[in-house]
């Protein structure tokens, strides 16, 4: 699955799925934990990881509840807010 994902409007959570989780076999129920979500898919080969987006608006007014959901949330083992991060180029001609 090609994620396009655009981290100025929307904040991202990858949220890892328990063995015994609810979740695995609907992923796309991730959703129904909160309004404010949707599920975007899984992360690389990671079955037990999926990727969720909230709205950049909602996030900052609600974020910590979104998050209080998710982690109260049964089958869920963790979740990480995911931050985009620059790629540097490294080379030998800095100083």
């Amino acid at each position: 699955m090609t994620m396009n994902q655009n981290y100025d409007l929307n904040t991202y959570v990858a949220v890892s799925l328990a063995p015994n989780s609810p979740f695995l076999n609907t992923p796309s129920s991730l959703s129904s934990i909160h309004p404010a979500l949707t599920h975007v898919g899984q992360v690389g080969q990671l079955q037990d990881v999926q990727l969720v987006s909230v709205p950049k608006d909602d996030w900052n007014n609600i974020g910590d509840d979104i998050l209080a959901s998710l982690k109260g949330s049964e089958g869920i083992s963790s979740v990480s807010v995911q931050e985009l991060r620059q790629r540097t180029k490294r080379g030998g001609d800095e100083l």
